[in-house]
């Protein structure tokens, strides 16, 4: 846990690796189905984008990039069993996505190479959000759009008494008995408690020359929406 937690990438990449095959069964039930419907709204904020094609970070087994039409989408994360899944699902729904094995904060791509650049529930995994929303900028045109979807500390108190019952009892238990890594499920919780909430991640995108669009909270601040232009250092 320590080892993850420290956003070792190692230790990160076992991590999926071993949660894979269970992985969309359990976003599905521990969200009550709304990683449905905010994977919608993040895909929607592509709205804002110029055109060209885009990149989907973190695909995991898929959804985003698969959500995406009219446009030539890549879908890039660091976990082949992800990919695999992805790919399979892909072919399922008779889709066209390039899948490229990719690590977030050394990206295989020329500078400049992407209209935007999508990420839901990865960015939480950085070993340094810093560099590596400074890589994601790096293959951003000018004016191109980050759109980020990702768990955080609610800000409302009573929201986060919630949703610490629910990682307790609910969560944890539930992502044990079903994946095939007892601790992942433990490690979602925490990873999110040791995360800047929304407002200061909106700093830290500032930081690292983007102008903050939207930031805003979905289900009562459980999850969050921000969308930021890459405008350069």
């Amino acid at each position: 846990m320590d080892q993850r937690l420290a956003r070792d990438p190692a230790a990160i990449r076992a991590m999926f690796q071993e949660v894979a095959p269970r992985y969309d069964l359990l976003n599905r039930a521990l969200s009550l189905r709304q990683d449905v419907r905010w994977r919608r709204r993040l895909v929607a904020a592509l709205g804002e984008a110029p055109a060209g094609p885009v990149l989907d970070l973190a695909t995991g087994t898929g959804d985003v990039a698969l959500a995406v039409r009219d446009r030539v989408v890549i879908g890039g994360d660091f976990s082949l069993p992800m990919l695999e899944l992805a790919g399979r699902k892909a072919r399922r729904f008779g889709r066209l996505v390039a899948w490229v094995a990719a690590d977030a904060l050394a990206l295989p791509f020329k500078a400049a190479s992407f209209a935007a650049v999508t990420a839901a529930f990865g960015v939480r995994n950085f070993v340094d959000l810093a560099v590596g929303f400074r890589e994601i900028g790096r293959v951003l045109v000018p004016g191109g759009i980050l759109a980020v979807l990702e768990l955080h500390r609610p800000r409302r108190t009573v929201v986060a008494g919630i949703v610490r019952i629910w990682n307790r009892f609910v969560v944890t238990p539930v992502g044990r008995l079903v994946s095939h890594d007892g601790d992942a499920y433990g490690y979602l919780p925490a990873s999110v408690d040791t995360f800047p909430d929304r407002v200061e991640m909106a700093e830290v995108l500032r930081g690292q020359g983007f102008a903050v669009l939207e930031s805003r909270d979905l289900s009562g601040g459980v999850a969050a929406l921000t969308v930021a232009r890459w405008e350069g250092a």
